[in-house]
C-alpha cells in the first residue's frame, strides 16, 4: 500500500481581496508522479509555491511525513524545483552547474550521498544501505553529515569498538599490558601484537594500523576523512547524475551552447543530485518546442521512476498529464476539481468542467423534439434513440472530430473560423455557428475568417442531462464518440441505421438520446464485413506505438476505432458493439 508523504490541509491564500486557493485539501504518496493540471490562474503553480516554502498560505498547513512545514524556510524541506526559467550559471559548463548544489549549499547532501556511494561498493545489501540513509536523515548540513556517517561507521567497526573500551579501561587502569589481550579477544579481534613492546598511545596506533586491511568500517571511516574524499563524491555524483539524464559527452559544454532541452535536462540534473525527497516542477517543457516536449515527457517518467522520488508536476497541457502521471489533480479557480488516474479521469469526468478541459467536447445545450431528432445551433438534425420526452431540454455533446467539414453546397450548418491551433498533426478550429463556438478538429489547414460547411452524423451526437447523477457518463479524453439515437423500447437503442441492445432502461420510447461508444469498445469484423452490426470504411489508420487507431467512416459519420489489428486504408471494415459498451445520456432540465 503506498505511504502517504505530503498532506495539505484547508489551505487558504488571498491576494488583494481575491481567493487565490480556497480550503484546497489533497493528499500524495511517495514515490508518486502527480500533475497539477488547469488553465492559468487555477491556483497550481500557487499551490507548488507554497509546498515550495515560497509562498506562506493564509490558513492551512502542509505536512511531510506527518510533520508539519508550514513555518520552515524552503532551504530545510526536503524539497527541490525546476523553475519554467532554468536558472544556469552562464561562466559554468554543464559538470559545474550540476555539481553546485553539493559544493556550495548549506544543506548539500554531498557526505549522506558518500556514505551510501561506499556501503554499495563494499557490496552491503539494500537493507542495511536502507538503514544507513534513514539514519543519516537526521543531519541537515555538510558537517553534522559527517560527522554523522563517522560515527555511523565507528559504531560498526569491532577494531573501534575494542580501541574505545581501551581507552575506556585505561582511564582507571594504567595496567594495559594486562587487560589488552582480553579485550581484544571479548571483541573479535584477532592480532599479532605485543603490548609489552609499546607504551599505551603506540599500541592503539600500532592496533589500527594492523587492523585496517580487513575492517572494511575502518576503511571506509577513513575515506571519509580523506580530505580529497568530498571531491570524489561529487564527481562520481554527477557522472551519474549526467548518465541519468543523457548528457554524457557534454560535461565540459558551455551553458550557451546547449539547446533547450539540453538545457533543460542540465537543470533536472541540478536539481536530483542532492536526492530530495520531492522533486517541484514548474511547467518545465513550455519553453521547449513540439518533438522536445513529447521526448522530455518519456525521459521525465523514466528519470522519476529511477531515482524513485515524488515528482510533483504543474502544467495546463492535458496530453502531458495523461502522458506522464499518476495521478492527475484537475483544478479551477482555486479548487480541485477532480483527484485520480489518467485512466479515471478518462472514463468518468466528475462534472462538465472537467469534461470540457480534458477533451474539448463541445456540450451543447439543445431540445429533444421527438422521433430521433433534436435541435442544437439553431438546426434540427436527426440522432438515434434518446430516453427523452419530446420538448425536454438536453444538451448534445459532439466530440471534436466528429464534425465533418464539407462544401458549404452539401453542409448541414456553416460557421466562420475564429482561431486556429495547430496540435500534434491536426489542427484545433474554434467555430462560430450561429454565435455559439464550436471546437472541430482536422487535419487540414485553415484560416482565421474561412467559412466552413460542417455535418455530424447522427451516431455522433450524445444526448444527456448533465446532473450530477450523470454528469460522469461525459467522458472525453480526446475521441470518444458521441452519436445521436434513438431509444426504441427496453434496452434497445437505434443510431447509425442500426439497431442495438443497451443495459439502460430509464428512457421513454422515441426518445432522443446521446449515445457514447469509445474508440477501444468496437470490435473488429475484418473477414465478413457485412456480419458487423456496422458497416463502414477505413479513411485512415496510423499505428501509435501502441494501437492502431483508425478513422472509420459509416453513412456519413466517421467514427474512430483502437485496435491491436491494422485494417488497409480503404477496406471494407464490420463493426460490433456490445450492449455494456453502449452508454445513453439526456438532458438535466427537466
Amino acid at each position: 500500500m503506498a505511504r502517504k508523504l505530503i498532506e495539505l490541509r484547508n489551505i487558504c491564500l488571498n491576494y488583494d481581496g481575491q481567493k487565490v486557493l480556497e480550503n484546497l485539501n489533497l493528499n500524495i504518496n511517495e514515490q508518486e508522479f502527480v500533475t497539477l493540471l488547469g488553465a492559468s490562474g487555477c491556483g497550481k503553480t500557487t499551490t507548488l509555491r507554497i509546498l515550495g516554502g515560497f509562498l506562506k498560505p493564509d490558513s492551512g498547513d502542509v505536512l511531510i511525513d506527518g510533520k508539519s512545514i508550514i513555518n520552515m524556510p524552503s532551504y530545510n524541506r526536503p524539497v527541490n524545483t525546476v523553475f519554467q526559467k532554468y536558472a544556469l550559471f552562464p561562466k559554468l559548463n554543464v559538470s559545474e552547474n550540476i555539481a553546485f548544489g553539493l559544493e556550495n549549499s548549506s544543506h548539500s547532501k554531498v557526505y549522506h550521498l558518500g556514505l551510501v556511494d561506499l556501503l554499495e561498493e563494499y557490496k552491503f545489501d539494500e537493507d542495511y544501505i536502507a538503514d544507513a540513509e534513514k539514519y543519516m536523515e537526521q543531519f541537515n548540513t555538510p558537517r553534522q553529515a559527517k560527522k554523522g556517517a563517522l560515527e555511523f561507521l565507528h559504531g560498526q567497526s569491532k577494531t573501534n569498538i575494542t580501541l574505545d573500551k581501551l581507552k575506556c579501561t585505561h582511564k582507571t587502569n594504567k595496567k594495559y599490558k594486562e587487560y589488552f589481550s582480553e579485550v581484544c579477544s571479548d571483541n573479535q579481534v584477532v592480532t599479532k601484537l605485543n603490548p609489552e613492546k609499546y607504551s599505551f598511545f603506540k599500541l592503539l596506533k600500532e592496533l589500527k594500523k594492523e587492523q585496517l586491511p580487513t575492517d572494511k568500517y575502518l576503511q571506509m571511516e577513513e575515506r571519509i576523512l580523506n580530505h580529497k574524499f568530498k571531491k570524489e563524491v561529487i564527481a562520481k555524483e554527477v557522472t551519474k547524475t549526467i548518465k541519468l539524464v543523457n548528457l554524457v559527452g557534454f560535461e565540459k559544454r558551455d551553458i550557451s551552447e546547449l539547446s533547450g532541452g539540453q538545457q533543460q535536462r542540465v537543470a533536472i540534473a541540478r536539481a536530483v543530485i542532492n536526492k530530495p525527497q520531492i522533486l517541484l516542477l514548474d511547467e518545465p517543457l513550455s519553453a521547449l518546442d513540439l518533438k522536445l516536449r513529447q521526448q522530455m515527457r518519456y525521459e521525465l517518467k523514466d528519470i522519476q521512476q529511477t531515482l524513485g522520488i515524488t515528482f510533483i508536476f504543474v502544467t495546463h497541457d492535458q496530453e502531458e498529464a495523461m502522458t506522464m502521471s499518476d495521478t492527475i489533480v484537475v483544478m479551477n479557480g482555486g479548487k480541485i476539481e477532480q483527484i485520480g488516474t489518467p485512466q479515471g479521469i478518462y472514463n468518468a469526468p466528475k462534472n462538465r468542467f472537467v469534461a470540457e478541459f480534458i477533451g474539448q467536447s463541445n456540450i451543447l445545450p439543445g431540445t429533444y423534439l421527438g422521433k430521433s431528432h433534436v435541435s442544437f445551433l439553431n438546426h434540427d438534425f436527426e440522432c438515434d434513440t434518446c430516453d427523452f420526452k419530446d420538448g425536454d431540454t438536453i444538451f448534445c455533446i459532439v466530440e471534436k472530430n466528429d464534425f465533418d467539414i464539407v462544401s458549404l453546397d452539401n453542409a448541414t450548418i456553416v460557421g466562420t473560423i475564429k482561431k486556429v491551433t495547430r496540435k500534434n498533426q491536426a489542427y484545433i478550429l474554434e467555430v462560430d455557428v450561429n454565435k455559439q463556438i464550436i471546437n472541430v478538429q482536422t487535419i487540414n489547414h485553415y484560416k482565421v475568417g474561412d467559412k466552413v460547411g460542417l455535418v455530424v452524423d447522427a451516431a455522433n451526437i450524445h444526448c444527456e442531462s448533465l446532473d450530477e447523477k450523470k454528469e460522469y457518463l461525459l467522458a472525453n479524453y480526446e475521441g470518444d464518440n458521441i452519436i445521436v439515437g434513438k431509444y426504441l423500447k427496453r434496452n434497445q437503442v437505434s443510431f447509425l441505421g442500426a439497431t442495438f441492445e443497451c443495459y439502460v432502461e430509464t428512457f421513454s420510447v422515441g426518445e432522443k438520446v446521446q449515445v457514447l461508444v469509445r474508440p477501444e469498445d468496437f470490435d473488429l469484423v475484418i473477414d465478413n464485413p457485412e456480419q458487423g452490426d456496422l458497416v463502414g470504411t477505413v479513411l485512415t489508420s496510423i499505428f501509435t506505438g501502441v494501437h492502431f487507431e483508425m478513422k472509420v467512416k459509416v453513412g456519413d459519420t466517421v467514427l474512430l476505432v483502437h485496435d491491436y489489428n491494422n485494417v488497409n486504408v480503404g477496406d471494407k471494415l464490420g463493426l460490433k458493439i456490445d450492449s455494456y459498451e453502449i452508454h445513453l445520456m439526456r438532458d438535466e432540465s427537466k
